[in-house]
């Protein structure tokens, strides 16, 4: 079976051909209509009002909360060697990155007899198995999982359910006693944590109702690409901001793929083919996916900054493009699972809890609702309709600059590597930056509901 992760030139041209139109559909759809209803209703009249009240609910409110929640928060943080840790690195065709994550994650401070690393080698075709073997010789607790050429290549969730599945069919899994002590962790290919992580994750699950615990992300080559710095803002900011209110609110965080960390219980209760599939196939965030699926049975996500775990940018817009649009893809699927379907508000969790993952997932719609301020915008100025609002213009306006508070507490916080002098202009460069998004969720919307989801890896970076 040939590799999703693949993709030949001719294809690579006509993705980026079908990303373009996808992404354009939505607005030409809305400006269709829109000129369609001013040819049956000559100059017609169209009330913004209720978009500025979505615009007012779920940023400017929303945007608030969270400033409020992180002021009367305080951190609850610690460092233990409590817990037996097994960390999953999938990996596909990484020779590049390989070697330096493995000397990163193999010299985790952590007693070496209480961590074991197993590198998933799905379906390489190049040297990522020869690197792992050769690591093999001089750590003992570094275990490599071949996986079958005509059975690999199938995406991330594949490649972590068939390395959770050997842990659960051999002794280890069976070793580790109480079971509870037990702690699956997920490091991407190109990951470097900083040497304190497991500690610091292991004083966490120290609460026996936490199930997972993600930590902060980090871009690793933010000093070589300004496109790669502004991406580490965004995770410094809006990224890290949500996350740690969310935690302090209702500890309903949303697990990421790197630096993620899950209780082997919290496994046993959540899972979808028990010995099978745990990561849910198919999806492509399967990282959100399964936080918010541990939420429903109501156990708790844990964020902490105060340890890290870097990861490549990407340095090209249409690399970005891709991995925005999966992850935008991915969000939208979560969205449908859960949010949208009765049985997700029929669960017995925390109305708040609910309520908090709807306003996360949901998010990912507010671009579309940028487009059609915009369209309506500019159709008003053209005077092919009219519009009219309840609320002032300025007021309007200001609900779009309603995230810059948690951009400059964000990279406050990182002062001394982002100069006091840097931050207003960054704070109007990261907002310009931010609407990428527009295209990435509007081609995802549009592919959603017109093919089926194919995993693409990112692309590496890093010199050979």
């Amino acid at each position: 079976m040939k590799s999703q992760y693949y993709r030949k030139p001719f294809d690579h041209l006509t993705y980026v051909a079908v990303s373009i139109a996808a992404s354009l559909i939505v607005p030409l759809f809305i400006i269709g209509a829109t000129i369609a209803v001013s040819l049956l209703i000559p100059g017609p009249t169209i009330d913004a009002t209720i978009l500025t009240i979505y615009f007012i609910a779920t940023c400017t409110l929303y945007n608030a909360f969270l400033m409020v929640v992180i002021a009367r928060g305080h951190h609850n943080d610690g460092e233990d060697v409590g817990h037996y840790f097994s960390l999953l690195i999938p990996a596909n065709n990484e020779e590049r990155v390989l070697a330096e994550t493995l000397n990163h994650v193999l010299n985790l401070d952590y007693p070496p007899e209480l961590f074991e690393v197993t590198v998933i080698n799905d379906s390489s075709t190049d040297k990522t198995k020869e690197i792992v073997q050769k690591f093999q010789e001089k750590h003992s607790n570094l275990k490599l999982l071949n996986t079958p050429l005509w059975n690999g290549g199938k995406g991330k969730s594949a490649a972590l359910n068939v390395g959770l599945a050997d842990f659960l069919l051999t002794w280890r899994g069976l070793e580790v006693k109480p079971r509870h002590r037990w702690i699956i962790g997920v490091f991407d290919s190109d990951a470097a944590p900083q040497a304190n992580m497991l500690k610091k994750v292991s004083f966490q699950f120290n609460r026996q109702d936490v199930a997972g615990v993600q930590t902060l992300v980090r871009i690793k080559n933010r000093e070589k690409s300004f496109l790669a710095r502004l991406q580490d803002i965004e995770f410094l900011t809006f990224a890290r901001v949500i996350q740690y209110a969310r935690n302090k609110y209702a500890g309903s965080v949303a697990l990421g793929g790197n630096g993620q960390f899950v209780r082997a219980t919290a496994f046993d209760t959540a899972a979808l083919k028990p010995l099978e599939e745990y990561w849910r196939n198919g999806s492509l965030t399967e990282d959100l996916e399964l936080g918010v699926r541990l939420l429903t049975l109501k156990w708790k996500n844990v964020y902490i900054d105060t340890t890290s775990v870097s990861q490549e940018g990407t340095e090209t817009p249409m690399t970005m493009f891709r991995q925005r649009e999966r992850w935008a893809w991915g969000t939208l699927q979560t969205l449908k699972l859960f949010v949208l379907k009765p049985s997700f508000w029929k669960t017995k969790i925390n109305l708040k809890v609910k309520i908090d993952i709807s306003m996360y997932l949901i998010h990912v719609l507010l671009p579309v609702f940028v487009i059609l301020c915009w369209i309506w915008s500019g159709l008003s100025f053209f005077g092919i309709i009219k519009t009219s609002n309840f609320f002032p213009l300025a007021f309007t306006l200001a609900n779009g600059f309603s995230f810059l508070p948690l951009i400059g507490y964000g990279l406050w916080k990182e002062r001394a590597e982002y100069p006091k002098w840097q931050i207003i202009p960054l704070l109007f460069i990261t907002t310009a930056y931010t609407y990428h998004w527009i295209p990435c969720v509007t081609s995802a919307l549009v592919k959603m509901t017109t093919a089926k989801p194919v995993w693409t890896k990112t692309p590496r970076f890093a010199k050979r």
